[in-house]
C-alpha cells in the first residue's frame, strides 16, 4: 500500500514539474515575442524621427544642386552646335596636319565619338535633373495646398492608363476592384496619382517571372473615416531586413538598371502630406502588398486619444462618452506592448495608461516617453486603482502628474480630457 501511494506522489511529482517547465517554456517565449514587439515600436519611432529630419536635409541638397545641373544642360546643347558646325574646319585642318592632336585625341577618335560623348553628358544631366526633381518632390510633404474633393477610383483609372504601355511591355495581368461605396477625399489628384504609379512601377519590377499579376483594391473603412487603397503583387517579395529600409532615401536594388531609390520615398511624402499612412507586408518568394489609408478630411482634423487599459469593460465605456464629446480619433491597445506599437504609429494627442497592465505597466510605458523627443508634446492621463502604489510615486517623480482614480465619474473625466485638449483644438 505504501509502495503504490509512494509510486502516486511520484507521478504527481512528475506531472507537477512537466506543468512548471511548460509554464516556464512559455513565459519566455512570451518574453521574447514582447522583447521583439518593443524593438519594433522603438524602429516605428526612429523611422518617423529620420523621414522628417531628410525632408529638411534633401530640400537643401535639391537646391544646391538645382543651380549648377541647370547650367549643364543648358549648355550641352550649345556644344553640340558647336561641335556641329566646326566639325568641317577640324577636317581640314586634320587633312593639312594628319599626326595634330586635340586635347590628346586624335581627329579620327573624335569625329567617330565625340556625339557620342556629348550625347552621353546630356544623358547624365538629364539623370540628375530627374533625381533633383525627385527630392524636390520628397522634401515638399506639406507643401500640398490645392486640394479638393477628388475620387481616389478616378485616380486608379487615370493611372492605369498613365501606365497601359508600361503594363503591356511588361506582360503583366492587372486586376482592379474599387468599391462603389468610396466616398471623395479632399486631396491633391495628381499626388494621388503619383502615390499609385508608384506602387505599380514597384509591383512591376518586383515580378521576375512570366505569369506576373497586380492588383489594385480600394474600400471605405465606415468607422475610422478612411478610404483604403491596396496595391499587391506576387513578385519576389523581400526579406525583413530589405523591408525596414523600403521607404529611406536612395535605398534600390535596382541602381544598375536605373533605379534611383527615391519612388518609395515620395510616396511616402506624399501619403503624409494627405495625413494618410502607408504599410507594406512582404514575405520573399510570396510577394508584396502596400496599404494605403486616407482619412475623409472634416472641417477640423480630428485630435487622436490612445486608451490603454486591459480593463475592456472600461474601455468600451470610454470610447463611447469620448466619442460623443467631441471630434476625436480614438485607438484602443490592452497592454503596454500594445501602448508602445500604437505610439510609434499613431502618435496620439493624449494617451490615456492604466498604471497596472499585462506584459509591461504603466511605468515602463512612461519611462519610454520621456526618452522620445517625438512624444514630448502628447499629453498623459495615468488612471489607477492603487493610488498609494511605489509604482505611482514613481511615475509622478518622473513628471506625469495627471492622476485619475478608479473608479470616476465619467462625465467629469470626459471633461478632464476636454480641458487638457483645448489648445490643441484651439490651434487645428
Amino acid at each position: 500500500m505504501k509502495k503504490e501511494l509512494s509510486e502516486e506522489k511520484l507521478k504527481e511529482k512528475i506531472c507537477s514539474l512537466e506543468k512548471e517547465a511548460r509554464t516556464l517554456k512559455d513565459s519566455l517565449l512570451s518574453q521574447k515575442e514582447n522583447e521583439e514587439k518593443f524593438r519594433l515600436s522603438q524602429e516605428q519611432l526612429f523611422q518617423a524621427q529620420k523621414m522628417e529630419t531628410l525632408g529638411t536635409l534633401v530640400a537643401g541638397v535639391a537646391h544646391e544642386i538645382n543651380n549648377p545641373i541647370n547650367l549643364i544642360m543648358y549648355n550641352i546643347p550649345l556644344l553640340k552646335k558647336i561641335w556641329h558646325d566646326f566639325k568641317p574646319v577640324l577636317s581640314n585642318h586634320a587633312t593639312r596636319y594628319p599626326a595634330q592632336k586635340y586635347g590628346g585625341l586624335t581627329y579620327d577618335f573624335l569625329n567617330e565619338n565625340l556625339n557620342q560623348l556629348i550625347s552621353d553628358m546630356d544623358l547624365a544631366a538629364k539623370r540628375v535633373e530627374t533625381i533633383v526633381s525627385s527630392l524636390k518632390d520628397f522634401s515638399r510633404k506639406s507643401s500640398i495646398i490645392d486640394k479638393s474633393e477628388m475620387s481616389v477610383n478616378d485616380a486608379v483609372q487615370n493611372t492605369l492608363r498613365l501606365a497601359q504601355s508600361t503594363l503591356k511591355k511588361s506582360k503583366v495581368d492587372v486586376q482592379i476592384d474599387l468599391s462603389d461605396a468610396i466616398p471623395p477625399i479632399k486631396g491633391h489628384l495628381q499626388s494621388i496619382e503619383q502615390i499609385i504609379l508608384n506602387l505599380v512601377i514597384n509591383a512591376i519590377e518586383a515580378i521576375d517571372h512570366d505569369h506576373g499579376a497586380i492588383r489594385i483594391n480600394t474600400d471605405y473603412d465606415e468607422k475610422n473615416k478612411q478610404v483604403i487603397l491596396i496595391v499587391s503583387d506576387n513578385g519576389s517579395g523581400m526579406t525583413p531586413e530589405i523591408l525596414e529600409k523600403i521607404f529611406d532615401p536612395f535605398f534600390t536594388q535596382k541602381q544598375t538598371q536605373g533605379g534611383t531609390g527615391l519612388g518609395l520615398s515620395v510616396t511616402y511624402s506624399l501619403v503624409k502630406a494627405h495625413e494618410g499612412e502607408i504599410t507594406c507586408h512582404s514575405e520573399e518568394g510570396r510577394g508584396t502588398k502596400f496599404i494605403v489609408t486616407l482619412p475623409l478630411s472634416p472641417g477640423k482634423k480630428p485630435l487622436k486619444i490612445l486608451i490603454a487599459d486591459d480593463d475592456s469593460g472600461l474601455q468600451k465605456l470610454l470610447y463611447q462618452a469620448l466619442s460623443k464629446a467631441g471630434n476625436y480619433r480614438i485607438e484602443k491597445a490592452f497592454n503596454g506592448i500594445q501602448a508602445l506599437i500604437k505610439l510609434g504609429t499613431y502618435l496620439p494627442d493624449l494617451l490615456i495608461l492604466d498604471l497596472f497592465m499585462p506584459q509591461m505597466n504603466g511605468l515602463d510605458v512612461c519611462r519610454t516617453i520621456i526618452k522620445e523627443k517625438k512624444l514630448s508634446k502628447m499629453k498623459v492621463m495615468i488612471i489607477t486603482g492603487l493610488p498609494n502604489s511605489n509604482e505611482l510615486a514613481e511615475i509622478k517623480k518622473i513628471g506625469f502628474m495627471n492622476v485619475y482614480t478608479k473608479p470616476f465619474n465619467i462625465s467629469r473625466f470626459v471633461k478632464a480630457v476636454e480641458e487638457i485638449l483645448a489648445f490643441e483644438r484651439n490651434s487645428l
